[in-house]
């Protein structure tokens, strides 16, 4: 289903499936809007923007994108909470935004033709007339984890509009970007006088975020650890109270690796918090119909596999559920601790240091290496030596890259960006930056998840992303973010009530190499990566080979070629 209209100097337009309809477009007037996605705060804005004499000419979207825009300009982004895109135009000027995350995705090219914004890169290359042509220098920055938020698209001409951003485009020069919202003014601002009162907020926040996140048609995508039974806890009761059933899960299972099956675990947190379990044991691989999905998704990207998600998501689909609930990036808001004992003596909050050190101290029984005082001398040292300097050193003791790549890349080009990046800012606000780091980097893994949802027709939302939430986390002082070096102490015990205890108390990390590694596939290896006609710099082709004849390829290797692969099979449409 397709809606266009002609605004001005502009057009814009939608395309909807039958079944999965989330682009509106505005009903006109002296603005105009298309809009993608979902607006999770529709209704408070609706009432905000009513109260202030500016109500919506109706309630969807693009509609309440349109009064916003009208009350806040700019800004307006910054007030909306949710998966969403827009572009805004008046007829001679036009605004073009997604979510504060990137999730959804927009693109943009300034052309002969004018300047063309959309949601998938092939939209912009036919709208702008483009030459569809691969950006090789972009394809090495993704190999090599290079990209910033506003890398370009894969195709050249082609680029990514940054997230938490307004482009405005007047038709006149370059394009003008504002940043509507930066999560670093956010960072240690809160006070809160004891734990009760930080319990109280984040009970508050999380439930909102969960709420927000449910339809009616849900399922929780359940795993072992703590993310995702943290979504399952907080949903359950909210889905039964609003459906009258109880609410379901789909896991996962490995049978066949009983080493990184977590089904026992699932089952635990199923039981006790009464949701009906569903399991699917995978049998698409990694490198299944890999030439379709580098169109489908119309770039290489790295740390998803298309093939599995997509079969995730069928099966959800086939059961009946259109949206789907993880507890996905969970560790880039509540367990990131790195540089907090550096952070407290550097601004003087000595109180705090002592308790975070004595913390460790009595939980050295169990975790020697934190508790040692060569350990407590270089977390206190490393905030007065330079970043480059820490670089070099952990290098040389070998805890930079020498030992997590393989021997047929160049450490050179693998190292052009230092490993340790947590390093490079002064130390004074290393472990403020390093709170912010995951917004600041390019979403084009969550791009490629928003991709393979759509084409399932299915939606994938992640209470953990949820900005209040976040920003929540952000205010947290360090000394109560962190009260000890463990991962996620805090929200750990923030979930007491609500997760077995069991599950919280757990301290053992699934790792799934022996899945990983069944993946492996030699001859598909040989067939893309083997005497390619196109070289990846800094890639030993000859070396690589000699592996592939021998099969003797490591994790770290297989970690590595995989997006090597898709790389060259990316470049095969060519």
């Amino acid at each position: 289903m397709f809606d266009v209209r002609v605004c001005g100097d502009a057009v814009l337009g939608t395309s909807n499936s039958a079944d999965a309809a989330d682009a509106t477009i505005s009903m006109g007037g002296e603005l105009s809007a298309v809009c993608s996605g979902t607006l999770d705060n529709a209704s408070e804005l609706v009432r905000e923007l009513t109260a202030m004499g500016l109500p919506p000419t109706s309630e969807t979207t693009a509609d309440i994108a349109v009064a916003a825009f009208r009350a806040f300009g700019v800004e307006a982004p910054g007030r909306f909470r949710g998966v969403f895109a827009a572009v805004l135009t008046d007829g001679r000027r036009a605004w073009a935004f997604r979510d504060h995350l990137g999730f959804q995705p927009l693109f943009s090219a300034d052309s002969q033709r004018g300047f063309v914004v959309a949601t998938e890169v092939k939209q912009v290359i036919a709208g702008a007339d483009l030459r569809r042509e691969p950006d090789i220098r972009v394809l090495e920055q993704i190999f090599y984890g290079h990209l910033k938020q506003d890398s370009p698209s894969a195709f050249k001409g082609v680029s990514r509009i940054p997230h938490a951003t307004t482009l405005t485009v007047n038709g006149h020069g370059t394009p003008a970007s504002h940043q509507y919202w930066n999560p670093r003014r956010v960072v240690e601002t809160a006070n809160f006088s004891s734990f009760e009162e930080v319990k109280a907020r984040f009970d508050e926040l999380f439930e909102q975020a969960v709420a927000r996140c449910l339809t009616g048609r849900d399922v929780v995508s359940l795993s072992g650890g703590v993310d995702s039974p943290a979504v399952a806890g907080f949903a359950a009761p909210l889905a039964r109270r609003r459906n009258g059933h109880p609410l379901e899960a789909l896991s996962f299972v490995f049978p066949e690796h009983p080493r990184v099956d977590e089904r026992p675990y699932i089952e635990l947190v199923t039981k006790s918090l009464d949701i009906k379990l569903h399991t699917l044991v995978s049998r698409a691989r990694i490198n299944d119909d890999l030439l379709e999905w580098m169109s489908v998704l119309d770039s290489p990207i790295t740390n998803i596999s298309a093939p599995q998600m997509h079969e995730f998501y069928l099966e959800a689909r086939r059961l009946g559920f259109r949206n789907i609930l993880t507890g996905d990036i969970a560790e880039c808001v509540a367990d990131l601790s790195m540089h907090v004992a550096g952070h407290l003596l550097i601004h003087g909050r000595w109180r705090p240091l002592a308790r975070l050190l004595s913390t460790q101290r009595k939980q050295g029984a169990s975790l020697r290496k934190l508790a040692s005082w060569r350990t407590f001398a270089s977390q206190l040292a490393l905030p007065f030596i330079p970043g480059r300097i820490a670089n070099w050193y952990v290098s040389v003791r070998g805890g930079g890259y020498a030992k997590r790549i393989p021997d047929w890349v160049d450490p050179r080009k693998a190292n052009e960006l230092p490993c340790r990046n947590d390093l490079l800012p002064p130390g004074r606000v290393r472990w403020s930056r390093i709170q912010t780091i995951p917004l600041e980097g390019c979403p084009i893994a969550m791009e490629g998840v928003e991709i393979c949802s759509s084409v399932a027709a299915v939606t994938v939302r992640r209470p953990f992303a949820d900005i209040d939430l976040w920003e929540f986390f952000l205010s947290l002082p360090a000394e109560i973010k962190y009260p000890d070096l463990r991962s996620k102490t805090l929200l750990r015990r923030l979930l007491r009530g609500k997760v077995p205890d069991r599950i919280l108390d757990r301290r053992d990390k699934t790792y799934f190499d022996d899945h990983v590694m069944s993946q492996l596939d030699y001859p598909v290896l040989k067939r893309f990566v083997s005497k390619p006609d196109y070289r990846v710099d800094g890639v030993d082709y000859e070396r690589l080979d000699a592996h592939l004849d021998r099969r003797d390829l490591s994790l770290i290797d297989w970690l590595w070629l995989r997006d090597l692969l898709q790389i060259h099979v990316f470049l095969k449409q060519w």
